[in-house]
């Protein structure tokens, strides 16, 4: 279950990077069919997040969403690099190289390397968490940095 749960990381940030699938910005918003991705239980834990308006962990999908409508409605994504790791029912994404624009300012904002984890439950996100530490985010789920650079 692991590769599917990797693949399906995998789509729904290629979806947000290209802005288009069933998981870019609008999915995510409105129309994503919430049995793909998340479970009806979902944690959606922000509360590292650098932008105190969005910083607290969300309960439920539509709550994540509200999520989701707050940061898009002030960042726009043009570019990040990333990598998964697979961690047993969990899947690590490293993030790095991103630059955000903000909507009503237009300036463009590089920010440093970060990390999400997310844990399946039944093919579905249960709990998702984000690190502002990517060695943080290994810890969390016993994988250690050099794990991260041979891809373990």
């Amino acid at each position: 279950m692991s590769q599917e749960n990797m693949d399906l990381v995998r789509r729904a940030i290629d979806d947000l990077i290209s802005g288009e699938g069933k998981f870019d910005s609008e999915g995510m918003l409105a129309t994503m069919p919430d049995e793909d991705l998340l479970h009806p239980q979902i944690e959606w834990d922000a509360s590292e997040a650098p932008v105190l308006d969005i910083a607290r962990v969300y309960r439920g999908i539509e709550d994540v969403r509200h999520y989701w409508r707050q940061w898009f409605a002030a960042w726009q994504i043009f570019h990040f690099d990333y990598r998964l790791l697979d961690a047993g029912d969990r899947v690590v994404a490293l993030f790095d190289n991103q630059r955000m624009r903000g909507r009503s300012t237009g300036i463009e904002v590089p920010v440093p390397g970060y990390a999400t984890v997310s844990t399946f439950r039944d093919g579905l996100v249960i709990h998702w968490k984000l690190y502002m530490s990517q060695s943080e985010a290994l810890e969390a789920v016993g994988l250690s940095e050099q794990d991260a650079r041979t891809g373990s």
